[in-house]
């Protein structure tokens, strides 16, 4: 896990009743999280339990101060390691430093820094729903550090932009669909009704992907549920490079 990951989970360090953690830790690995998604800083999930019923989950993140979030972008940007970092889609442990000089937190400290509601019957906030949640978004952070100004209300890539900084390919990684490489409209049926059909794979046109490799890596999670032992991404780009 990524150091921002980890700080992420922080939330949820000091909270150590009824092995709530672990629960959520297994929630999240064997995949009770069905949906989730992040709308203006609320994340809205829901997670299989006991009940027929997914159980709903919403997390809010607090949004940065204005003042201070001008503040703190104005002195990332003249900060080169930082920037170069983005541009890795890594953050510097820097930006942290200039948090604190601002008084201002980009990562929640305690569960009490977000507000979290569940509709299963646990009496505890979190609950192990919640906290599974958190967990798959500790994961994502991983992979995509930027989702964290994105759960602050932060537009990092405008911010930057305004400043004469481009992050926007960096922040906006996405896998190309078989329509484009087809070069067909998308359609709301399956090109492919039968995977037995498509025998012919010149048809897609390769020169229209471009090199994923590193980006590929990045959204990847150190520690998927079938690889704990040490960094499975540092593992997996070995044997990238041996084929390559």
């Amino acid at each position: 896990m990524t150091w921002w990951g980890a700080q992420w989970l922080n939330s949820l360090s000091q909270i150590d009743y009824d092995n709530r953690l672990p629960h959520g830790r297994s929630y999240a690995n064997k995949g009770a999280v069905t949906k989730i998604e992040i709308q203006h800083g609320t994340i809205h999930a829901k997670v299989k339990g006991s009940r027929p019923r997914p159980y709903v989950v919403t997390i809010k993140v607090p949004v940065m101060p204005s003042q201070q979030t001008k503040a703190l972008l104005d002195a990332v940007a003249l900060d080169p390691v930082i920037i170069s970092k983005m541009l890795n889609r890594e953050l510097d442990p820097a930006m942290l430093e200039h948090a604190k000089r601002l008084k201002m937190a980009i990562f929640p400290t305690r569960w009490t820094d977000l507000s979290m509601a569940c509709s299963c019957p646990d009496w505890a906030v979190p609950c192990k729903h919640l906290a599974a949640v958190i967990y798959l978004i500790s994961r994502e952070i991983d992979g995509n550090p930027f989702i964290v100004f994105s759960l602050k209300g932060v537009d990092l890539t405008q911010e930057l932009a305004a400043r004469h900084i481009s992050i926007e390919r960096e922040a906006k990684v996405t896998l190309p669909l078989v329509e484009d490489l087809l070069g067909q409209p998308h359609h709301h049926e399956p090109l492919v009704q039968n995977m037995s059909d498509m025998n012919d794979y010149s048809a897609l046109d390769y020169s229209l992907l471009s090199d994923l490799a590193a980006s590929l890596v990045s959204v990847l999670p150190a520690n998927p549920t079938f690889f704990q032992p040490g960094d499975f991404r540092l593992i997996y780009e070995k044997g990238v490079k041996r084929v390559i």
